[in-house]
Order: C-alpha cells, then sequence, then structure tokens
C-alpha cells in the first residue's frame, strides 16, 4: 500500500503517462490479489484485515482516482491530536450527552478554524438564536483565498 501511495504521490490523475497508469494498476492488482489470498487466512487479524479491506475496496483506492481525496489521513489525525491530548489531560466526559456535545463543540470550533472564522463569535450567534428560538445560524463560509 505504501509504494502505491507514493506512486499516487507523484503525480495528479491528469499528469500520469501510460506507464505511470500501468504501474499503479499493477499495484492495486498486487493489493488485491494478497487481500483475496489472505481472507482466509490461519490469523484472524491478517483474515479480518484482508476482507476489511475487499469489502470497503472502492473506498480504500478512492484517493487514486480522485485528486481531491488525500492518500493518508495525517491531516484527520493532526486536527484531532489536541482534542485527543486533552481528552486525556480532563480524563474525559461524564455522560454520553456530555461526549455528544464535545465531539459537536470540538466539530464546529474546527470548522471555523479552517475557515478563518472566529468560532465564539459563532458561538455567541448560536446561544443568542437558540434563546429567541430563531434558525440556528449556518457555519461560516469558507474565507476567499
Amino acid at each position: 500500500m505504501r509504494s502505491l501511495i507514493e506512486k499516487v504521490a507523484d503525480e495528479k490523475p491528469a499528469e500520469r503517462d501510460a506507464k505511470a497508469e500501468r504501474a499503479i494498476k499493477r499495484l492495486l492488482g498486487r493489493i488485491k490479489w494478497n487481500c483475496q489470498c489472505h481472507q482466509h487466512d490461519f490469523e484472524e487479524k491478517v483474515r479480518a484485515l484482508a476482507r476489511e479491506i475487499l469489502r470497503d475496496w472502492d473506498a480504500v483506492i478512492a484517493f487514486v482516482t480522485n485528486p481531491l481525496l488525500p492518500a493518508t489521513n495525517n491531516d484527520a489525525e493532526r486536527a484531532l491530536r489536541h482534542v485527543v491530548l486533552a481528552r486525556l489531560i480532563g480524563f474525559g466526559t461524564r455522560t454520553d450527552e456530555g461526549s455528544r456535545f464535545y465531539a459537536a463543540a470540538i466539530t464546529v470550533v474546527e470548522t471555523c478554524r479552517k475557515r478563518k472564522a472566529d468560532p465564539w463569535a459563532y458561538a455567541r450567534d448560536l446561544i443568542a438564536a437558540a434563546r429567541t428560538g430563531a434558525p440556528h445560524p449556518k457555519l461560516p463560509a469558507p474565507a476567499a483565498a
């Protein structure tokens, strides 16, 4: 899989020549073949991983043809790092409701941050709308580049 990610990361789909396309096709075939070979493996974890990859094959390889999809989840991991650390330091939440609120709040804060908007201003507007029964404001639009 690492070879496939590296190969795809080298060039955008529109810039790939026939040789690169053949190499990517070969790598995809090899990965799928390995998963098919191991879906009945003696080791339970190997068997489960192979079956999961085969079951979600189109989603697993979507980054190969869609240049808008990242090949790895590094950005998502980085975005969650401080949230995970805060949860560990603060010992999490006490209730399911608290967990749902925390997840929603972090999502709003991260969305505002990525869109270069003030999350506190959005929270203020959201609370004001809720107090008056007005419709909730939409999340801020992405800032123009």
